[in-house]
C-alpha cells in the first residue's frame, strides 16, 4: 500500500482531528505529499512541521466561497491533486427544533454542498488526466434514517449515493470514488455533536477506519463499510420494515 499513496498529492479537508488527522498520518507515513485545510490554521501549521512534505490552506467550508478559493489557490502554487479527500463534515444530535436552522445550513453546506463542489472543480483535472481518485467520507448513518440526527443522516445519505454514482460514471476514465462509511468512532465528533459518551455503538479507532478505507480505495472500490458490526448494521435494513428499523433507532438514539 505504501509504493500505491507514495510519491502522490493528496488534497484532505478536516485534517486538523479526528479521521482526517488519521488519513494525514498515515499518508504521511506512507510518502505522500499533502495538502492540508481546516478552519484552524495554527493546528494545521503544527501538524505540518512534522510532516515530510505539507501545504497549509486553511478556510472553512461551510463558507460558500471556499472550495472555488481553496482549489484556485492549489492552481495558483502549479499542483496536481491526485487524491481527493472530503473527510470533512459534522453532526448534531437532537430533535429539529432544538437547534438554529443556521446549524442545518452549515451542516448541509459542509457535508453536502462544499463536498460536491470540491469533487467536481477537482475531478475535472482528473478526467483530463484519465487517473485521480476522490474518498468520501459518509456514515453508517447513509444507509438509514436516524431519528434525532435527522439531517445529518439525510447528508450522508446523499455523500454515499453521490459517490457511488460518480464511480459509475468515471471509472472507465481511470478514476476511482470511494465512499467510506464509518460507524461510531473514537473522534471528537460526538463532543462537536453533543453526544453523550454512553452513545449506542461499539468505537472504532481512527486508524482502523483510515487504513480500512485506503486498502479499499487502492483496490479500486466504490464502498467501504468499517466494522464488521456496521456491515450487519447497514446489510440488515435491507430486510427488515422501515417501521421497525425506524423505531429502534429511534430507541437506540435516545440514549445519546
Amino acid at each position: 500500500m505504501k509504493n500505491y499513496y507514495s510519491d502522490k498529492t493528496i488534497l484532505i479537508t478536516g485534517a486538523s482531528s479526528g479521521i482526517g488527522l488519521e488519513f494525514a498520518n498515515q499518508l504521511n507515513e506512507f510518502g505522500a505529499n499533502l495538502i492540508l485545510t481546516a478552519r484552524s490554521k495554527a493546528k494545521l501549521n503544527e501538524l505540518a512541521e512534522n510532516y515530510q512534505s505539507a501545504i497549509v490552506i486553511p478556510g472553512d467550508l461551510s463558507d460558500n466561497t471556499f472550495p472555488s478559493q481553496l482549489y484556485n489557490e492549489i492552481q495558483s502554487k502549479g499542483i496536481e491533486v491526485d487524491i481527493l479527500i472530503n473527510n470533512a463534515g459534522f453532526g448534531s444530535i437532537g430533535k429539529l427544533l432544538r437547534s438554529d436552522s443556521v446549524i442545518y445550513e452549515s451542516m448541509v453546506q459542509v457535508n453536502i454542498t462544499s463536498l460536491t463542489q470540491l469533487s467536481h472543480l477537482f475531478i475535472t483535472d482528473m478526467a483530463e488526466k484519465g487517473k485521480g481518485g476522490i474518498i468520501n467520507v459518509a456514515s453508517v448513518a447513509a444507509f438509514q434514517p436516524v431519528p434525532y440526527m435527522n439531517v445529518y443522516s439525510a447528508t450522508k445519505a446523499y455523500v454515499r449515493s453521490f459517490s457511488l454514482a460518480l464511480h459509475e460514471e468515471y471509472k472507465d476514465r481511470g478514476i476511482v470514488i470511494t465512499a467510506v462509511c464509518p460507524g461510531y468512532t473514537k473522534t471528537n465528533f460526538q463532543n462537536a455533536a453533543k453526544m453523550s459518551p454512553n452513545a449506542v455503538g461499539i468505537k472504532m479507532l481512527p486508524d482502523d477506519v483510515v487504513r480500512q478505507s485506503l486498502i479499499a480505495h487502492k483496490k479500486g472500490k466504490n464502498l467501504v463499510i468499517n466494522g464488521l458490526i456496521n456491515k450487519i448494521m447497514a446489510h440488515s435494513n435491507r430486510f427488515l420494515p422501515s417501521a421497525i428499523t425506524l423505531a429502534v433507532t429511534r430507541n437506540l438514539m435516545k440514549k445519546a
